[in-house]
């Protein structure tokens, strides 16, 4: 009877797994340090010329700025997305230089589920204004 029972708990628990989706995104700060911080968000959509466009926006469509890099996080955190690596990359050369801090996220999601839910960038708030 313990057998049938495990085997039982363990097919549900697989089946469980299997039901759920990993997707990913990656933030990226936009302006310089020293100012509230300003976001773009990377969902591997089809990428406009002007970065702006993937920029977190309420539902109003005005810009979304934040206290600090830690307040961005905490922001998607409350959302469900999963902190998984930062890398810094280097743009420019001979003293010329800036850098920008990527993020990389993740959320685990049942296929019922908008991985996206309560996340606006101003491009998808201006499609849905068309």
């Amino acid at each position: 009877m313990k057998r049938l029972i495990l085997s039982t708990l363990a097919a549900l628990f697989a089946i469980t797994l299997n039901a759920q989706n990993r997707v990913f995104c990656e933030i990226v700060e936009m302006n310089a340090p020293g100012k509230s911080v300003k976001v773009i968000i990377d969902f591997g959509q089809k990428r406009k010329r002007n970065p702006k466009q993937q920029s977190l926006v309420d539902e109003s469509g005005k810009s979304i700025h934040f206290n600090s890099k830690i307040d961005a996080l905490n922001h998607m955190s409350s959302l469900g997305w999963q902190f998984l690596q930062a890398y810094t990359v280097v743009h420019g050369s001979d003293g010329d230089t800036h850098s920008k801090i990527h993020w990389l996220l993740y959320k685990d999601v049942t296929d019922e589920q908008d991985p996206f839910d309560g996340i606006t960038t101003k491009e998808m708030h201006e499609k849905v204004d068309k």
